[in-house]
């Protein structure tokens, strides 16, 4: 059986300005597919994601939000983790995909995962500070992008800026927003993760850290960057 190579969350942890390209450099976190077979999968999905969330920072008793969480790649590891005492909203606009999530949770006995259906429309549906922890993996450039026409598989600052809105509000102070996000250059009107980073500056987020990692991506494992904010805790926004 190969075994995963590089154990999740030993990578050296950076601050973004340490590795971050300027604005108009091709986004770093373009990915690399790695030669993925079931058993990679199965390797991954069962050992690595527990550890990759871990290192995120996903901890016992927390209410986690997966939000754009597909079949739940990230939403059944995450809800081992927090236990019986945490929850994982598992939100998503596919239906088929919240179907999936729901069949496999239930084979694999977990009971703590709330499936929310969407249609893609703000506002989130949580209360307040009511969240520890959001992921936003794979998803910031299919915010908004819902065609004909130019906005068809384009994201907007615009767009994006509704959503961090929205996570800034439903975040405790002091929450954690996670974001994996390839495709920028070609999914949206930025190039760049430095790009997203003052994205979320401006609307109330500080760095805590950033790091690389393997993640699961459609059917294979991806390489990629993971950059970490927290919630300021006074609630302030930053400057534009």
């Amino acid at each position: 059986m190969q075994q995963i190579q590089e154990r999740i969350g030993q990578l050296e942890q950076r601050k973004l300005g340490s590795w971050l390209p300027d604005a108009g450099v091709g986004c770093p976190c373009r990915y690399r597919m790695s030669e993925t077979n079931n058993t990679d999968l199965l390797a991954w999905q069962e050992h690595g994601a527990v550890r990759f969330l871990r290192e995120v920072g996903v901890r016992a008793g927390q209410v986690v939000l997966d939000f754009g969480c597909g079949q739940g790649a990230y939403s059944r590891p995450a809800a081992q983790i927090v236990g019986a005492r945490g929850t994982v909203y598992a939100l998503d606009k596919n239906p088929s995909a919240l179907d999936a999530l729901v069949r496999e949770a239930t084979e694999e006995g977990l009971t703590n995962i709330r499936r929310l259906d969407t249609a893609g429309a703000m506002p989130l549906p949580l209360d307040d500070t009511s969240v520890d922890v959001v992921l936003l993996y794979d998803v910031l450039h299919l915010v908004g992008s819902q065609g004909p026409g130019e906005k068809a598989n384009h994201s907007t600052a615009a767009d994006r800026r509704g959503l961090l809105k929205e996570v800034h509000r439903v975040l405790k102070p002091a929450g954690l927003v996670s974001a994996h996000c390839p495709h920028l250059a070609t999914h949206t009107d930025v190039e760049s993760e430095r790009d997203i980073a003052e994205e979320f500056t401006t609307e109330g987020f500080a760095v805590e850290k950033s790091f690389r990692a393997e993640l699961r991506h459609d059917n294979g494992i991806a390489q990629g960057h993971v950059l970490n904010f927290v919630r300021d805790s006074d609630g302030g926004r930053g400057a534009c």
